[in-house]
């Protein structure tokens, strides 16, 4: 499926348990660069940054890219998450919340703007 600008989405609509697989198949490509310690649970409670995140700024643009990139062969958009509102400055805080800014992202384009 070709990529599009963001501001066309195929008719597809993202699923929550969707999200969370490439959200988890994500952490597992980065926690294979963390030390054991510092490796993030595959958990809607886990924390991705913060005081208790494993993730440093560069862990943090790995995680987000990879999941841009698993979301772009997915549902066939090209999609920025780095572009935030203010609203959702907590949405990297843990897993769920970035599945829930992730589902909101995914699903707020209109298909009538296809």
């Amino acid at each position: 499926m070709p990529l599009t600008s963001v501001s066309t989405i195929s008719c597809m609509k993202a699923k929550k348990e969707e999200l969370l697989d490439i959200i988890y198949q994500s952490l597992d490509e980065v926690n294979e660069q963390l030390p054991n310690e510092a490796r993030i649970q595959k958990s809607p409670d886990a924390a991705l940054v913060g005081g208790d995140g494993g993730l440093d700024s560069l862990g943090v643009v790995n995680f987000v890219a990879l999941v841009e990139e698993k979301c772009a062969r997915k549902y066939g958009i090209a999609l920025s998450l780095t572009d935030t509102p203010s609203e959702d400055d907590d949405a990297l805080e843990d897993v769920g919340k970035f599945a829930d800014f992730l589902f909101r992202r995914l699903n707020e384009i209109s298909p009538v703007e296809l």
